[in-house]
Parts: structure tokens; C-alpha cells; sequence
């Protein structure tokens, strides 16, 4: 009885393997694993490696992201927003394709990524072997190209072609609800960083709150101890009578104090104009490293028509904007930007405010 067990049991295995050697010698396993291949084709394993991503359109655009020890830099000279970098690099770890692309179709979609894409190349900084965990010729290389195009009738996918394949394929990013062409701008300005503040409340040596339309609500904040400020009226004579929470509180919010929009398409004499004419603030601080950001403001002024009781009373009104004004930002005034009242609600507060009652 226990040998026909043993039969039985030796019987089910030779068949099992005979059925694997068939599939085996069809091809099978090699397909599916060959299918797994193309199906991560777009990703990339290890962001980690990643140095430098470059991105250009049909249009001039173009933008190149570099990596400077822990921190991201757009075109070598300003700093990146870091958390849309982070979101770059998941998915780039993450691209899958969704589908292939029927053969009748492949030549009008390679036409239309060739008139119309977006062109992104990958490098990464990486040693060409190791032994004994030693790294031997490590040097910056292409890692893979891609060719980003329109998006799906569904909006779910983007038509995209890699470097080294022969067809196209339609890539999405699994649990991402939308098409993944978006994140990767050729523009420079959607990858700044938007902070113009970064300092936190330890760190701060002084500030200054210049107001230039009513000079006696400026004031001055020195550092005299490790959570603690001296507080100075604009003719520089100490005050002692403030409440302190209120501008602790101010000052911890430096940390992170960031602009609305940079305004790259303003026209020269509109900027000139601002500049000249609308003028009305400065705040500046400085570290403990003695760096130094000076903002200065610049209202913004809205034009409308003023009503009273119903009646027209004026058919161009002229008002100061009393969400947002105009920055600069160390005396760059080839950059404009806008910045929104609540987000400085603190920063731009009288003396009086701070004063206790």
C-alpha cells in the first residue's frame, strides 16, 4: 500500500514537470516574464541614484533639475520646490504601461509625439560594478529618455515612447487619478520654490518692519537671548510695554512664508511703474549666519466703478487690492512676484498691534 503512495506521489511530479518543460519550450515563462520587463520598461528602480532631469518641449521650453547634495536646483541657480521633486521621483519609480497601441495606430501617435512632446532624459550618478563593495567607475550616465505626449480620450493615460523601443505604448501612474504628462514641465518657473523666508525662530539675529506711508508704525526686533527679542520703535528707543506671545508668534512664522505667483509675463513698463509709484513696505531679516532677505511690498491697485445707491458715481474707480500686493525679493526688481495679505497677515501689522492694551 505505501509503495503504490509513493508511485502515485512520483507519478504526479513527472507529470508536472513534463507540463512545465512544455510551457517552458513554448516560451511561456520567458513571455511572462517578458511581459513584467515592458511593463516596468518606463520606471526606474532606484530614484535614490538620480542626479540631473531634463525636460524640453517643441515650443523652447526647457528646464534642467540638478541635485547639489540634499537639495534640488533649477537651471544651477535657484532652488526647487521640493515637494513637487518628490513627486517627480515617485513617478518615475512608479510609470507602468497601461496598454500597447494597436498597430494601425502606432505610426500617427509616433508622428504626433515627434511635432508634439515633451522630451525627458534621466541621469544618474552610479558606479559601473563593485567588488567587495567598492565601487569601480563611478561617473553620471543617461539613464532613459522618454518622449511624453498628449494625453488618452479618458484623461487616465499619456501616449509615450522610450528611447531604445520601437513602439509606443500608453503609461499611467497606478493610483494616480489623472494623466501623468503634467508632471513633467518643461517650464522653469512651475519647479521654483516659492519660499521667501525659510528661518526658523532660533535662528533669527534681527528683523525690521519698515512702513514707508506711516513711518511711526515701523519698528525693529533684536535677538537677546536663545527664545527671546528686543523690541525697538522706529526711532530705535527700546519698548517694553509689547506682548511678547504676539511677537513670538510673528516670528516663528518665518520658518516657511511663501509668494502666491511669479509674474514672468508682466509687461516692463507695468513693472516699472510698480516699482516707481507703489512702494509702501520692507521686512528683512537677518540669521544668526548674518544672511540676510529683504521683501519690499508694492500695492497693487484695481480699477472698477463705484456705485452708490445704485447710482454710478464714477466709471473708473481706483482701490488698493486688499488681498494680495507686489514683491521683490533682494532687490531683484527683474522679478516680480504676488504675495496674499493673509499668508503676511503678522509681518505687515503695525507697531500698535503689538503693543499690549
Amino acid at each position: 500500500m505505501k509503495k503504490q503512495k509513493v508511485y502515485f506521489i512520483i507519478a504526479c511530479l513527472l507529470v508536472v514537470l513534463s507540463v512545465l518543460a512544455i510551457v517552458y519550450k513554448k516560451g511561456g515563462l520567458q513571455k511572462s516574464a517578458n511581459t513584467q520587463k515592458i511593463s516596468t520598461a518606463f520606471a526606474i528602480k532606484d530614484t535614490a541614484t538620480i542626479t540631473r532631469i531634463f525636460m524640453a518641449d517643441m515650443y523652447g521650453n526647457k528646464v534642467l533639475l540638478t541635485k547639489h547634495g540634499g537639495s534640488w536646483m533649477v537651471d544651477n541657480r535657484k532652488p526647487a520646490a521640493s515637494f513637487r521633486v518628490h513627486d517627480l521621483l515617485i513617478t518615475l519609480t512608479a510609470l507602468r504601461i497601461k496598454q500597447p497601441i494597436a498597430k494601425v495606430a502606432q505610426r500617427s501617435i509616433i508622428e504626433a509625439l515627434a511635432v508634439n512632446s515633451t522630451k525627458v532624459q534621466v541621469y544618474e550618478t552610479k558606479p559601473l560594478f563593485t567588488i567587495f563593495r567598492r565601487p569601480f567607475f563611478t561617473k553620471e550616465r543617461l539613464l532613459k529618455t522618454y518622449f511624453l505626449g498628449d494625453a488618452t480620450q479618458n484623461n487616465l493615460g499619456s501616449y509615450a515612447l522610450l528611447e531604445g523601443m520601437s513602439e509606443p505604448y500608453i503609461i499611467y501612474r497606478p493610483g494616480f487619478r489623472g494623466y501623468v504628462a503634467p508632471q513633467f514641465s518643461p517650464d522653469p518657473i512651475d519647479w521654483y520654490s516659492p519660499k521667501i523666508f525659510s528661518t526658523k525662530l532660533t535662528r533669527i539675529q534681527n528683523a525690521s518692519f519698515i512702513d514707508l506711508e506711516n513711518p511711526e508704525n515701523s519698528f525693529f526686533v533684536e535677538k537677546s537671548g536663545p527664545r527671546s527679542f528686543t523690541l525697538f520703535d522706529v526711532h530705535k528707543n527700546v519698548i517694553l510695554n509689547y506682548d511678547t506671545t504676539l511677537v513670538i508668534n510673528m516670528l516663528s512664522e518665518f520658518r516657511e512664508r511663501n509668494y502666491e505667483m511669479f509674474l514672468n509675463k508682466i509687461s516692463q513698463s507695468l513693472k516699472d511703474s510698480i516699482i516707481q509709484f507703489n512702494f509702501f513696505k520692507i521686512i528683512s531679516l537677518t540669521d544668526v549666519e548674518n544672511q540676510t532677505t529683504v521683501m519690499k511690498l508694492y500695492r497693487q491697485i484695481d480699477e472698477g466703478e463705484l456705485y452708490e445707491d445704485g447710482q454710478l458715481i464714477e466709471e473708473i474707480y481706483q482701490e488698493f487690492n486688499r488681498d494680495r500686493c507686489y514683491a521683490t525679493i533682494n532687490e531683484n526688481t527683474d522679478e516680480l512676484f504676488t504675495i496674499q495679505f493673509f499668508h503676511f497677515d503678522r509681518q505687515i501689522q503695525p507697531l500698535s498691534y503689538f503693543l499690549k492694551r
